[in-house]
């Protein structure tokens, strides 16, 4: 190819226009895994439905229905943006980087923006429940646990709003001052995201440790294993956003490429999420009791008080105290035994 036909810009704003453009392509591949996950989960969410539990799955049913509309409209500004950047208005002065930074503003941008924030607060609100519910049941108030996270979610939905009116707005307290509300909007939500990753992560490891030691490491795993924490905790949202923080902060011009598929990450983490719990395998508020009354069936067990040794089909108890516990199962029905104190 001829050198004469690159255009006449800096290797920078080759490498951001570069950027911008794989990283629409990216966020269609993206969008397509989201497309798969919605349908998966609205397909056990509504075969799941009765009249008895339509109160519980009908949120759910409605939060997925809602963020997959703003990650289809996301998707279609988007590709209308690249297009009016990359053909329609490709002779702009400074080429398709500068009327990316000029033109943030107009009409078709905009309502991506919107949508960027909103899908942003649904996915911030589900990892704040989702830490709620595995939190119930703690010996803490879980009012106290969720305050801060609650706080930090109320700021990053302000801070959104006052990102989206510094990109539109005209007024003087806007355009006199130096804060771009892009880094502290971004920073608020990854470090939402981060703390609940954390507190998620270590209430499932001090589960699993429990569960593993009174009732053996093959108990629960569904629950406590490494992907489990990786997906309850939204990992894989709190990761992204982390690179993308680094990067724009940087100034680095892969970072355009970043902002597009961060609503897709957004997106697929939070389906994610669903998906465990409309196959009834994320945390609940009762999973604990389940998991430590399915085996053995003895219900005065102390978490961390008992060890046992399993021997000829029976089951040994010692407690801290001294006292023996032991169950006898016969060899047709393992749920029922004979319990000798």
């Amino acid at each position: 190819m001829s050198s004469s036909w690159t255009p006449d810009e800096s290797s920078e704003v080759l490498l951001a226009e570069k950027g911008w453009l794989q990283g629409a392509v990216v966020s269609s591949i993206a969008y397509g895994i989201g497309v798969t996950l919605f349908f998966m989960c609205f397909y056990l969410l509504i075969r799941q439905i009765t009249r008895t539990n339509y109160k519980k799955n009908l949120p759910l049913l409605t939060y997925i229905t809602i963020d997959f509309i703003l990650g289809t409209i996301f998707m279609a500004t988007l590709a209308d943006f690249t297009q009016l950047a990359f053909i329609q208005y490709r002779d702009y002065p400074g080429g398709p980087s500068a009327f990316e930074n000029n033109m943030f503003g107009i009409p078709v941008d905009m309502l991506g923006n919107v949508c960027g924030v909103l899908m942003m607060a649904l996915s911030d609100g589900l990892v704040v429940w989702r830490c709620m519910v595995i939190y119930k049941g703690c010996m803490v108030p879980v009012w106290i646990i969720m305050l801060f996270p609650c706080l930090m979610l109320a700021a990053s939905i302000a801070m959104g709003i006052m990102w989206l009116l510094q990109l539109t707005s005209n007024s003087p307290f806007f355009t006199s001052t130096n804060i771009n509300y892009t880094v502290p909007y971004l920073g608020l939500s990854l470090a939402l995201n981060i703390i609940i990753t954390i507190v998620i992560v270590l209430r499932l490891l001090t589960y699993r440790y429990r569960i593993s030691k009174v009732l053996g490491s093959g108990y629960g795993t569904q629950y406590t294993s490494i992907a489990a924490m990786i997906v309850e905790s939204a990992a894989l949202y709190s990761a992204f956003s982390l690179a993308l923080l680094i990067l724009f902060l940087s100034n680095n011009p892969i970072s355009a490429a970043f902002i597009e598929l961060l609503p897709q990450i957004q997106i697929i983490a939070m389906l994610l999420i669903v998906f465990r719990v409309a196959q009834g395998k994320g945390w609940s508020q009762d999973t604990m009791s389940r998991v430590m009354t399915s085996k053995p069936s003895i219900q005065a067990i102390r978490m961390g008080d008992f060890g046992y040794s399993l021997q000829d089909g029976s089951k040994t108890f010692t407690s801290s105290s001294g006292m023996r516990v032991h169950a006898n199962y016969k060899s047709n029905d393992q749920d029922s035994a004979e319990t000798n104190v």
